[in-house]
Order: C-alpha cells, then sequence, then structure tokens
C-alpha cells in the first residue's frame, strides 16, 4: 500500500488472494494426490520435497493428512517446512502460540 497507493494495492492483495486460493492451492492438492512420495501409507496423498521450498511446505501433502493439525509439515530428515521457520521466530517473539497436534516438532 506504501508502495503502490491504496488502489494499486487493494488490486495486487486481491489478484494475490483469488491467484493463490482459486489456482495455486487446488494445483498443489491435485499435485499432491497425484505423483510424489510417501512417508505414511494411511493416507493417498503424497510428498513432493523440491516445491515444499516454493509452497511454504503446503507441498508436504503426505505429511499434512498423516497429522492434519500439527503445525509443522516437515517429518524427515530431507524434508524443509519454509512455514514452520516463521511460525518459530513468531514463537521466539511470542506474537503466536502452538495448538493442535505437537507431534514431530523438533
Amino acid at each position: 500500500m506504501l508502495l503502490l497507493g491504496p488502489v494499486w494495492g487493494i488490486c495486487v492483495a486481491v489478484a494475490h488472494f483469488v491467484l493463490y486460493v482459486f489456482v495455486l492451492a487446488p494445483a498443489i492438492n491435485a499435485l499432491g494426490h497425484w505423483w510424489g512420495r510417501k512417508n505414511f501409507l494411511t493416507n493417498s496423498a503424497t510428498n513432493i520435497r523440491l516445491l515444499a521450498w516454493l509452497t511454504g511446505g503446503e507441498s508436504l501433502h503426505n505429511n499434512h493428512h498423516a497429522y492434519p493439525s500439527s503445525p509443522k509439515f516437515s517429518m524427515r530428515k530431507f524434508e524443509f517446512d519454509p512455514s514452520w521457520v516463521v511460525i518459530k521466530v513468531l514463537l521466539a517473539f511470542r506474537l503466536v502460540q502452538l495448538v493442535g497436534d505437537k507431534v514431530k516438532l523438533t
């Protein structure tokens, strides 16, 4: 808003919202049920580790289905969840509080 002004700022925010909610999120969901690796065989979702770097961990879909209320999606050594880094920083500043399963949060 400071750089673009209120009109263009709102346009950019709305475009981001529409692209994320109606394009990116369904595409990640579709990919996450079609191709990738499984840590947990109890669900049909898969993980795409490389894509997790670009999607804030959202493509660690198999892990999310195994522990849906866990705030951390990465569960194996070579998986990276960028959103978990942000959550840890917010926790350090006491700006958030964890709720839900505390599964494999180390």
